[in-house]
């Protein structure tokens, strides 16, 4: 009886922790606004990531020059579904906070286009996460992927 109501609290939990991690990244986004960050959020193109960036009528009309962006807190074999959820852009994004990747998924997950965004400390909390060239920081996310991009849109007038 017991174990049957920790379990209902622990599953209860794991929606809510995933959905603030969520919200974190997004606001993330929001207050990195300043900088001129353009997303949509929860867009349905082909499924539904969590963020399309600089945004879905862009994507509409240009995938490959598109950034899509999606969170999931673990990961386990959910990975997968990110594939599902636009056709190909300049790559998929997962953020993530999950330390306990298996190698052999790494590997996969490159093998999808797929590219981990993470902390630092999860970066550095293995050597294969460091070794990992789809495993990247917010940080390096930022300056080397979503930077470059804004100044593309902006030269293009894609965005103000």
């Amino acid at each position: 009886m017991l174990d049957k109501f920790y379990l209902g609290l622990t599953q209860g939990r794991r929606p809510r922790a995933g959905r603030t991690f969520e919200l974190l990244i997004r606001e993330l986004f929001v207050v990195l606004g300043f900088l001129g960050y353009p997303f949509t959020a929860q867009a349905v193109i082909d499924g539904q990531p969590d963020f399309v960036i600089p945004s879905v009528e862009h994507y509409r009309n240009n995938p490959m020059d598109c950034v899509v962006f999606t969170v999931k807190r673990t990961l386990r074999e959910r990975w997968r579904q990110i594939v599902t959820e636009g056709a190909p852009g300049l790559g998929f994004f997962l953020a993530t906070i999950d330390e306990g990747i298996a190698a052999r998924d790494l590997q996969e997950i490159l093998d999808s286009r797929i590219i981990l965004v993470v902390p630092k400390r999860v970066k550095q909390s293995r050597p294969d996460y460091t070794a990992a060239m789809n495993v990247i920081t917010f940080e390096f996310f930022f300056e080397h992927h979503l930077d470059p991009a804004m100044k593309r849109w902006l030269a293009s007038n894609l965005i103000a």
